[in-house]
């Protein structure tokens, strides 16, 4: 049974997100193709506006304030 509140599991979303944006940037620097690279890219912004959100639910998060 999951004992987390909604507040950690939003800030594992968080963590795996930004693991995610790291991969991400790793993959980056080791794609050849442009279209490719651009793909990545892409995905890459995408990652950035979840955690912004993430980020910010976290910054307004109101209760569930243990753990």
């Amino acid at each position: 049974m999951d004992t987390k509140n909604a507040r950690q599991h939003v800030v594992d979303v968080t963590s795996h997100l930004q693991n995610a944006k790291n991969c991400l940037n790793n993959a980056l620097l080791s794609v050849e193709k442009p279209e490719n690279k651009q793909q990545i890219q892409d995905t890459i912004n995408a990652v950035d506006g979840a955690l912004r959100s993430a980020t910010t639910t976290l910054t307004h998060y109101e209760g569930d304030f243990s753990g």
